[in-house]
């Protein structure tokens, strides 16, 4: 039967384009297992202890186009604004030549198995050129393969900054006031299992403060501002206060290597969460000094 345009825009009729059994499908299927009806076949499952004697109260039916319209309608009084501050998280481009001849090449992922070893071989090519880039960013000696996001790397910074801390007595962490509101939450969870001390303060106040053992310094701040940390880092060394900078990946481009100062330090590279192939929101990277 030939079917007319008027009778293809019945945009209600959503139940005609679901896969599953229709009516006279489910009739044969309930006659086979002996109900009478769905509500029967129910009856006869459910226990009745956990039955509901009344219908729910939910309201009238509505059909699903109905139902999209009125959240369309609800979602178009959010008023939209443009935030100018990231917090760490930056919108990403990925250039398709990259996306399709690297992290989509059917060469990956059409074969026998995902456990081949060009895959394998690929994943641990890409993990080492993730660390090697790091490494020439910050100037630093050692590096991991990565971590979580940028909170979870701050945490583990807090943790090594305690192990290899010469200040065995101090129990307290310095965070400063410009630090990622997010990464300054993770900070505080993990630091109450272990025990420490987290102050929040500005970092020209950090000299204030006594038994710190280790300082975490947001480069850039999480409203945008850059710091010159290189005197009051100084100033730490010399009271053997380990330093960590959460350093913004692409701004080291431009910005002097947090070697020169920390012994520290970690990130989230915005523009290599699409590629490290490791698809993820977000990935972080932890440097250390040997």
């Amino acid at each position: 039967m030939t079917q007319t345009l008027s009778q293809l825009e019945n945009r209600d009729a959503f139940i005609e384009r679901h896969i599953g059994p229709d009516a006279q499908q489910q009739q044969e299927m309930l006659k086979t297992v002996g109900a009478d009806s769905l509500n029967a076949l129910i009856g006869q499952i459910v226990p009745q202890d956990i039955q509901l004697a009344t219908p729910p109260q939910v309201g009238d039916a509505t059909t699903e186009f109905a139902a999209l319209a009125e959240l369309k309608a609800i979602a178009g009084r959010n008023k939209r604004f443009k935030s100018y501050i990231g917090m760490g998280y930056t919108a990403v481009q990925l250039p398709p030549v990259i996306q399709r001849n690297m992290l989509e090449n059917p060469g990956w992922y059409t074969a026998y198995t995902p456990y081949q070893p060009e895959v394998s071989q690929g994943r641990l090519e890409s993990l080492l050129n993730f660390q090697q880039v790091t490494l020439d960013l910050t100037g630093l000696d050692i590096a991991s393969a990565s971590l979580l996001d940028e909170a979870t790397a701050a945490a583990e910074a807090m943790a090594m900054a305690k192990r290899v801390s010469k200040l065995k007595s101090a129990n307290r962490f310095f965070v400063a006031a410009d630090v990622h509101p997010q990464t300054l939450d993770v900070v505080r969870t993990r630091a109450e299992t272990f025990g420490f001390d987290v102050i929040v303060d500005d970092a020209d106040k950090v000299l204030d403060h006594q038994d710190v053992f280790g300082v975490l310094l947001q480069q850039v701040g999480t409203t945008g501002e850059i710091h010159d940390y290189s005197k009051l880092i100084a100033e730490l060394k010399a009271r053997k206060v380990i330093v960590s900078v959460a350093a913004d990946f692409m701004a080291l481009v431009l910005l002097t290597a947090p070697a020169s100062r920390a012994r520290i330090s970690f990130s989230v590279p915005p523009t290599l969460r699409r590629a490290d192939g490791l698809w993820r929101p977000a990935c972080g990277f932890l440097r250390g000094e040997r």
